[in-house]
């Protein structure tokens, strides 16, 4: 049978929305991934440097990763709130409200991060000290947090306006500041870390000094962009019912994203029975899970975006199909990553592990986190988008069960109580990652995040 123009030409017609919908994902997510790409690659590249140093110092700033994590979770919640807030300010055509969401949220921000800060720093050794019994990995993870407890000031100013980049549909600025300060804080850590001289044990405190030089210089590039580019931007003074209606939003997101760290604590915390070396390997399996995670991130960041602004203009049915659409976007890339580790878990792991015994025990669970990352994936982007709904209760909740009720128990179980230690772990982190994919993709196929009474009520509160 001869195909003909005319018969062909509905075909293209019908593939033209399909190709401009993914070109608007495309458009958010591609700066996005790239932006979370270059974080997670300085991150790989310090933990590099710092495996250079040996399994001590692996252990010891993964286990202060984890703790200085719970603490960076909370602002995270701020984020959450702009986002939204700005995406539907955008929806709805008033721009101007941009800035006064993100004047709210500094205002919010920035004084609890400082106090935050020097708690975290006051507080560091006891902790690490009560998280691994090797003395040395111990000092090493508080010399790292010590040395990048004034970098959380510095982001307390950064991420809200990351999240007003991200809410207008201008990731674009978030990639461009992330480029110019990767190679500063690779460049200060590989000075730092190998020259540190008596700043701390291992040279752990020279990453953590890295960080937070590199956080310093973000708040000079972020601060000249958002004077200069956000609409109402420092035109007015914060207002109680703004940041009443900024910590309303993003509360469940700090809470969540701050029990998943401490989760993080606890793994570490059940790893550290097994010995240094499976610390280390744990903390190797982690940063490098956390590349997919960040890429799964983008593209749920820029399905919140579009189901936000969807939902700006009343287009409930449309906004579900952006969150499927990015789903699967994600998916396909971070599956690619994952078949890497499942066949060549070695030469990925060798430029972090350089023991044969620690390599040799995170071979096998390289390879099975592997298998699970593109379920991961698609849990967290429909969690995204459920959260730009304005529903972030719920897109808190999912997470949170999952990993309390289910992930941290059954790390436990499996990996000490049954034997199977760091190979357990990985194990029951991709079953418990099925479950969440599936039982998440239930929640967005139905009907109980459309309900906006919450992104409503915030929206009453920052008009008035």
């Amino acid at each position: 049978m001869t195909i003909t123009a005319e018969m062909a030409a509905p075909a293209r017609r019908l593939a033209r929305p399909a190709l401009a919908r993914a070109r608007t994902i495309a458009r958010l997510a591609a700066p996005l991934t790239a932006f979370f790409c270059i974080q997670s690659a300085t991150s790989l590249a310090s933990l590099a440097m710092i495996g250079r140093l040996g399994d001590v110092a692996l252990a010891g700033v993964g286990a202060a990763s984890a703790v200085y994590g719970v603490v960076l979770a909370v602002l995270f919640g701020v984020d959450a709130a702009v986002q939204p807030l700005v995406s539907r300010a955008t929806g709805a055509g008033q721009s101007q409200q941009q800035g006064q969401a993100l004047t709210d949220a500094l205002a919010l921000a920035v004084p609890g991060a400082f106090v935050l800060a020097v708690g975290l720093w006051l507080a560091a050794p006891a902790i690490l000290a009560i998280m691994l019994p090797e003395v040395r990995a111990a000092r090493a993870g508080a010399a790292f947090i010590r040395a990048a407890a004034p970098s959380l000031v510095f982001l307390a100013f950064t991420i809200p306006i990351n999240g007003c980049w991200i809410g207008s549909g201008r990731p674009g600025r978030s990639f461009l500041v992330t480029a110019v300060l990767a190679p500063v804080q690779i460049l200060a850590t590989l000075a730092l870390v190998f020259g540190a001289g008596p700043l701390a044990p291992e040279g752990a405190a020279g990453a953590g000094a890295a960080i937070s030089l590199a956080c310093l210089l973000g708040v000079g590039l972020q601060a000249g962009l958002a004077i200069r580019g956000i609409p109402g931007f420092l035109r007015a003074k914060p207002r109680a019912g703004g940041m009443f209606a900024v910590a309303a939003l993003g509360w469940p997101i700090s809470l969540q994203q701050a029990f998943l760290q401490m989760g993080l604590m606890i793994a570490f915390v059940i790893v550290a029975r097994l010995g240094v070396a499976s610390v280390a390997a744990t903390n190797v399996l982690i940063s490098l899970a956390t590349v997919p995670i960040q890429l799964a991130v983008g593209f749920g960041v820029a399905a919140a975006t579009l189901v936000g602004q969807t939902l700006g203009r009343g287009d409930v049915a449309e906004a579900r199909r952006w969150g499927w659409r990015a789903a699967g976007g994600g998916i396909a890339l971070t599956a690619s990553l994952g078949l890497i580790a499942v066949f060549a878990p070695r030469p990925l792991l060798g430029v972090f592990l350089h023991d044969p015994a620690t390599l040799a025990i995170a071979v096998w669970p390289a390879r099975v986190v592997g298998l699970g990352v593109a379920a991961d994936a698609a849990a967290r982007i429909l969690c995204f988008a459920i959260r730009g709904a304005g529903e972030t209760r719920i897109g808190a909740a999912i997470p949170f069960a999952s990993q309390w009720l289910f992930q941290l128990p059954l790390t436990w179980w499996v990996a000490l109580t049954l034997g199977f230690g760091v190979l357990g772990m990985a194990g029951a982190q991709t079953g418990v990652a099925l479950a969440e994919a599936a039982f998440t993709a239930l929640i967005w196929s139905g009907s109980r995040w459309t309900r906006q009474m919450a992104i409503s009520k915030a929206d009453t509160r920052l008009a008035g």
